[in-house]
């Protein structure tokens, strides 16, 4: 059977009580234990995570599943699912003990909630809260990267650039599948959710669509991003190239002098007295008028 987690009770209006309970995953013949016949066989293979099925509604509940972004960089993986049954008088959260999102929903459940509908908003609540903080994380590290490229430090800077890019899909990809599950219950939901849930959930799948934006932007200006940088090694590149032009530009006279003189034949300047100094002074004079060759064809600087 599926691990209780945690479990709590809420105090409904009406005089009654509901239930919150947080399973660890598990197959689904232990969640059918832990949730009973209300739940249809296909919905248990979603909530055990056999099925990638998104949303379910059913006459008596709602089944969403969920990508919790985990903001601590220690833990073992950086998205974690969550499947969340909403019944009349129950919600289930089905998530690893380090969803932190399902921790904070059983605190904020003593206060905030009056009935299991309630709770499934706050916790979305906070799935979004925390989507939103990603992705101001994310917008801050590719403003980063972008100031990188033009000032530096440039070191090390192809990988912090591929682990930006690799973060903002990530992060596009769970607001996306949220995206596409509130586009589902904004037009499917269960009548024991009220007439209050239309302007709860246009109001988080505004949010939504806004980190969507978001992210969107970000990914458009990393690939600028990358395109400058690009740029900016090809320019240090010919800066490199140029400058061991110039170095070639100034040996080449006095190699082409040397080359002549160090030939193995019998040449008249041997015996000539002043044939060294002769030989040094073509070699300036022949390095300074290249140079200045070279600058009138604005080929050096």
């Amino acid at each position: 059977m599926s691990a209780v987690l945690s479990e709590r009770s809420v105090r409904l209006e009406d005089g009654g009580s509901a239930r919150i309970l947080w399973l660890a995953p598990g197959s689904a013949e232990d969640l059918r234990a832990a949730v009973g016949d209300a739940v249809a066989e296909a919905d248990l293979r979603v909530l055990s995570g056999e099925s990638r099925a998104q949303v379910r509604v059913r006459e008596g509940y709602a089944l969403v599943r969920a990508t919790e972004i985990s903001l601590d960089q220690r833990a073992p993986a950086r998205h974690v699912q969550l499947a969340i049954l909403s019944l009349k008088d129950a919600l289930y959260i089905v998530a690893p003990a380090e969803a932190a999102t399902a921790e904070r929903l059983f605190d904020r459940s003593q206060h905030d909630a009056r009935d299991p509908f309630d709770l499934f908003f706050l916790l979305w609540d906070d799935l979004v809260e925390r989507l939103h903080e990603e992705s101001e994380a994310v917008v801050a590290a590719a403003e980063e990267v972008a100031e990188r490229v033009l000032i530096g430090p440039r070191r090390g800077l192809s990988h912090t650039t591929y682990r930006v890019r690799r973060r903002t899909y990530q992060l596009r990809l769970a607001v996306a599948r949220a995206n596409a599950a509130f586009a589902v219950l904004a037009t499917e939901r269960p009548d024991h959710w009220g007439g209050g849930a239309s302007a709860r959930l246009q109001e988080l799948r505004e949010r939504i669509t806004a980190i969507l934006e978001d992210v969107e932007s970000v990914r458009e200006g990393l690939a600028e991003t990358v395109e400058a940088f690009s740029s900016v090694q090809a320019n240090d590149m010919n800066q490199v190239m140029q400058v061991l032009t110039i170095v070639s530009l100034l040996f080449l006279p006095p190699t082409l002098i040397a080359s002549i003189y160090g030939m193995n034949f019998r040449i008249p300047e041997y015996l000539w007295p002043h044939g060294y100094a002769f030989s040094l002074a073509l070699m300036v004079v022949l390095t300074a008028a290249l140079v200045l060759w070279a600058k009138a064809r604005r080929l050096i600087r």
